[in-house]
């Protein structure tokens, strides 16, 4: 059956974590890599509920999956949504935070980049 005119089909793409190809709906991983990952998920945050102030690695070594997962939960705000904290580093100068993907300097520093280019930008324009 045929899509009517301007509305795009299924998309199809492949899941992120084992590369199955799938029709996407609302996640990005197939359904059996979305019931692993959120296992990882749960021990992970019972872990860190047991052990306020552990290491990314440490959680990685305690739950049995790799850091680079548990970034991934940090990148994506899962912890801080169920009001965990876990030490991670600013995505901008490295410097270690317990919230958010950067630290308050580079959030300000940035600000204030914005600022200036919209106010250049209002300049240009006349």
């Amino acid at each position: 059956m045929a899509n009517p005119p301007g509305q795009a089909g299924p998309k199809l793409i492949s899941c992120r974590i084992c590369g199955v190809i799938m029709v996407k709906f609302s996640k990005d991983v197939c359904q059996k890599c979305f019931q692993q990952e959120e296992e990882i998920f749960q021990r992970a945050k019972d872990f860190l509920k047991a052990n306020p102030g552990v290491s990314i690695a440490e959680v990685a070594k305690a739950v049995q999956t790799t850091a680079a997962q548990i970034d991934f939960f940090i990148a994506s705000g899962r912890f801080e949504r169920v009001g965990l904290q876990i030490a991670h580093t600013c995505q901008t100068c490295n410097k270690t935070i317990k919230t958010g993907l950067i630290c308050p300097e580079c959030s300000k520093d940035l600000k204030e980049k914005v600022t200036r280019l919209q106010q250049d930008l209002k300049k240009a324009k006349g």
